[in-house]
C-alpha cells in the first residue's frame, strides 16, 4: 500500500511540472505590419539640386595705395553706375609727390635746353675749325643724358599722378554695393586681405549647382545631342525655389558644364542663367534649382518606409513565407512632400513594409496587414 501511495504522489508531481511548463512556454506571436505592393506610373517631376547664386559680374573693390579713408560716397545695398565714386583716400602726400615730380621735370627740361644750346654752339665752332670734333661729341652725349633724365622724370611724374588718381576709387561696373566693413577714417592697405566692398551686377544671376560623377551620366543621358553643346541646348528651362520656399519667375536656362571634375568633391559644376529685372535675387544667396523631368515608370515609395545608413537608403522587403530582408535602394534626387521616387533596387510587384520599420530585423517573419496598392 505504501508503494502504491508513493507512485501516485510521483505521477501527480510530474503532472504538475508538465502543467507549469506549458504555462511558461506560450506560442510565439507573429506581429502584423502594414505593407505596400509597388506599381509604376508615368510622372512629371522636378529633380532638385542645391544652388548658390552669383551676379553675372562680381568685383571686389580694393585700394591700390595705403592711406586713410577720407570719404565714403555710397551706402550698402545702393545701386551704382560704372565710373561712380565710391571712396576717397587721403591724397595730401600724393599731391605733394606730384608737385615734386613736376618740379623735377621742369629742372631736367631746363638742363636739356641748355645742353641742346651747347650742342648748337659747339657745332658752329667745329664748322669754323675753332674746336675739334671731340668737343661736339661730348656736348651731344650730355644732351642725350639730359633727354634720358627727362624721360625718367616724366615717368616718375606719371607714376605719381597714377598714385594720386588711386585716391579716388570708382566703380568698375554697374551693380549693387555689398557690405562696407571699413568706414570713414579707417586705415587701408594695398596688401589687405579685406576688400573695401563688393559690387555685384545682378541684372542676370548665375545659379551654380553640381552633380556627382555617379549622377552625371544618368542626367546627361536624358537629353538628345551628339555633344555637350547640343545636350545643353536641348535641356528644358529650369526654375528656382528661393530660401523662403517661393518659386521664382521667370525661368532660367542651363548654360554650361565645367569640363573638369572637382578633385575635392568629385563632382561636376553646372551653371544656369536667370534674368533678374526686379532685383529679387541676391548674389551669394542659396536656392534650390528645379529641373523638370518625366519618368515613364516611376515607383513611388512613402518616406516613412525608407531608412538611411551612412548615406545609403534601405527598405524592408517582404519575401517568401513573409520573411523580411532589408534591401538597398537608389533614389532619384527628387521627391514629393511625402514620397520618394525609386531609381533602382525595387521592382513592380515587390512588397515593402511601410510602418514600424524601427522594430524590424533582418530575417524576421511578419504577418502582412491588408495590402494597399500604389
Amino acid at each position: 500500500m505504501e508503494k502504491t501511495h508513493l507512485y501516485l504522489l510521483f505521477f501527480l508531481f510530474i503532472g504538475l511540472i508538465s502543467c507549469e511548463s506549458k504555462k511558461e512556454s506560450p506560442t510565439n506571436k507573429i506581429s502584423s505590419y502594414p505593407v505596400l505592393t509597388l506599381n509604376a506610373q508615368k510622372a512629371d517631376l522636378y529633380v532638385e539640386f542645391p544652388a548658390t547664386l552669383e551676379g553675372i559680374q562680381t568685383v571686389e573693390i580694393r585700394s591700390k595705395i595705403d592711406g586713410y579713408i577720407e570719404e565714403v560716397f555710397v551706402e550698402e545695398g545702393s545701386l551704382v553706375k560704372i565710373g561712380q565714386k565710391l571712396f576717397k583716400i587721403d591724397a595730401n602726400r600724393f599731391v605733394q609727390d606730384v608737385n615734386q615730380r613736376k618740379s623735377a621735370v621742369l629742372a631736367v627740361e631746363a638742363a636739356l635746353e641748355t645742353a641742346s644750346i651747347q650742342v648748337l654752339r659747339t657745332q658752329a665752332l667745329v664748322d669754323k675749325k675753332i674746336v675739334n670734333s671731340f668737343e661736339l661729341t661730348t656736348a651731344r652725349n650730355v644732351e642725350r643724358v639730359k633727354k634720358a633724365e627727362l624721360n625718367q622724370a616724366k615717368a616718375a611724374l606719371s607714376d605719381a599722378q597714377s598714385q594720386l588718381g588711386f585716391t579716388q576709387i570708382v566703380s568698375p561696373i554697374t551693380g549693387i554695393v555689398g557690405r562696407l566693413p571699413l568706414k570713414k577714417g579707417s586705415l587701408v592697405s594695398s596688401n589687405s586681405e579685406m576688400a573695401l566692398t563688393t559690387i555685384a551686377n545682378t541684372r542676370e544671376v548665375y545659379a551654380h549647382f553640381s552633380l556627382s560623377q555617379k549622377q552625371l551620366n544618368g542626367f546627361l543621358d536624358q537629353y538628345t545631342g551628339r555633344n555637350m553643346a547640343e545636350k545643353l541646348k536641348n535641356m528644358p528651362s529650369v526654375t528656382l525655389r528661393t530660401a523662403d520656399g517661393n518659386d521664382y519667375m521667370p525661368q532660367g536656362k542651363i548654360q554650361s558644364l565645367s569640363g573638369v571634375m572637382s578633385r575635392e568633391t568629385g563632382s561636376a559644376n553646372f551653371r544656369a542663367l536667370f534674368p533678374n529685372p526686379e532685383g529679387l535675387l541676391w548674389s551669394g544667396a542659396s536656392a534650390i534649382l528645379r529641373i523638370p523631368t518625366t519618368i515613364d515608370q516611376a515607383i513611388f515609395l512613402p518616406k516613412k518606409a525608407v531608412f538611411e545608413i551612412q548615406g545609403n537608403y534601405f527598405v524592408y522587403k517582404v519575401g517568401p513565407k513573409n520573411i523580411v530582408n532589408h534591401t538597398e535602394i537608389v533614389l532619384y534626387p527628387t521627391s514629393t512632400e511625402q514620397e520618394y521616387v525609386v531609381k533602382s533596387g525595387l521592382h513592380i510587384g515587390d512588397i515593402v513594409i511601410t510602418e514600424g520599420i524601427g522594430t524590424l530585423s533582418n530575417g524576421m517573419e511578419i504577418k502582412p496587414a491588408p495590402i494597399s496598392n500604389k
